[in-house]
């Protein structure tokens, strides 16, 4: 829609979306989910920018928003390099910094898988900060990830990239994480519209994401006339 306000996209960069299966990660969906945001800003001639934050939802890094495809470049790459370009901001609450970052009214779409344990009170501060500003949600379908081999083994042992904690599951639970992880996703979509939050799940598959766009694009344009 034609506007003077910017697009800041918030990308979940935790060390969770390194991982996968079949050779692709998560991060690979979240990655193509900013780009598509990214490239509608381009063409909109909107000003774009992003900031990245880890499984505690700190902030990671931040580029200020400009116009240009170059600048979408810039962003993917400080986004698969995860290098910190805003010190002082550091670990800082992200709700606090997307504030800080938007001088007035802007699209602020959060991509994420949301597999945290603290993501319902983000949706809370998110839902906070959607008074201010037009907040949606982007949720990766992260299902794919935790599609697993088969095992002969009875009990498995787990390990968390982010907490370096382990632990050992039986074979039964083990082959139920996909479907663990979906009930999480049906439950975070649950509390995005109970806090009034738009929120669209997009998967790897290029063709089904756009579509699953542009069916949410078009039906939110709708409620919003």
């Amino acid at each position: 829609q034609n506007s003077t306000g910017a697009i800041i996209a918030v990308a979940d960069a935790s060390l969770s979306t390194r991982c996968g299966a079949h050779g692709v990660t998560i991060a690979a969906a979240i990655a193509r989910s900013v780009v598509a945001v990214g490239l509608s800003a381009v063409f909109f001639q909107d000003m774009f920018g992003l900031i990245t934050f880890d499984d505690a939802f700190r902030q990671l890094s931040a580029a200020r928003p400009r116009i240009g495809k170059s600048h979408v470049i810039y962003c993917l790459d400080l986004y698969e390099q995860r290098t910190q370009t805003d010190a002082d901001a550091v670990h800082g609450d992200v709700a606090a910094t997307i504030a800080a970052h938007l001088r007035k009214t802007s699209l602020v779409p959060v991509i994420s898988d949301f597999l945290f344990a603290n993501a319902p009170a983000v949706i809370k501060e998110l839902s906070i900060l959607n008074g201010a500003h037009d907040v949606f949600l982007m949720m990766v379908d992260a299902r794919f990830a935790y599609q697993l081999p088969g095992v002969s083994a009875g009990w498995i042992q787990t390990f968390d990239v982010e907490t370096g904690r382990t632990r050992t599951v039986s074979r039964r639970e083990f082959e139920r994480l996909s479907v663990r992880v979906d009930e999480w996703q049906q439950e975070i979509i649950r509390l995005a519209r109970d806090a009034d939050l738009d929120i669209v799940r997009v998967g790897l598959d290029r063709w089904e994401m756009e579509t699953s766009l542009v069916e949410f694009v078009a039906e939110r344009r709708l409620r919003k006339m």
